[in-house]
């Protein structure tokens, strides 16, 4: 019986399994898909009123109020009436995300406060953005 040591091997019979650092690659990359949180923008930049103190906060929703009364919603319109299942289909995403209305200083007052209104039934944490 022959016995072939290390050094008498062949450097065609040597091989580097790759498999398991790919197996372990994918598992990182499913973990930071499924724990990333991706924040939808709403499309339109309104101008938004000036306050006297301002506090940093990174919202998981982003609604936006222009003057015409439109209320945008990940870069798309819509009507005050259309958005309840919207906003529930993202909260369904993200359970925990908070909101900002960023509202035009020229848009009516009613359809901010009735956007804030529906934001606190459905139990989401809400603010106004201001400059």
């Amino acid at each position: 019986m022959a016995r072939r040591s290390r050094i008498e091997m062949d450097s065609e019979d040597t091989e580097l399994n790759m498999t398991p650092m790919l197996d372990v690659v994918f598992i990182l990359l499913i973990f930071f898909i499924v724990t990333s949180v991706f924040v939808k923008t709403p499309g339109i930049d309104p101008s938004r009123p000036e306050a006297k103190q301002a506090q940093a906060w990174s919202p998981g929703i982003l609604i936006a109020v222009n003057a015409d009364d439109e209320v945008w919603i990940d870069k798309q319109p819509y009507s005050i009436n259309e958005i309840r299942p919207i906003i529930l289909a993202i909260r369904d995403e993200n359970p925990k995300a908070d909101a900002i209305i960023i509202g035009d200083k020229n848009a009516h007052v009613g359809t901010v406060m009735a956007v804030q209104n529906l934001l606190t039934e459905l139990s989401i944490t809400t603010r106004i953005s201001t400059e």
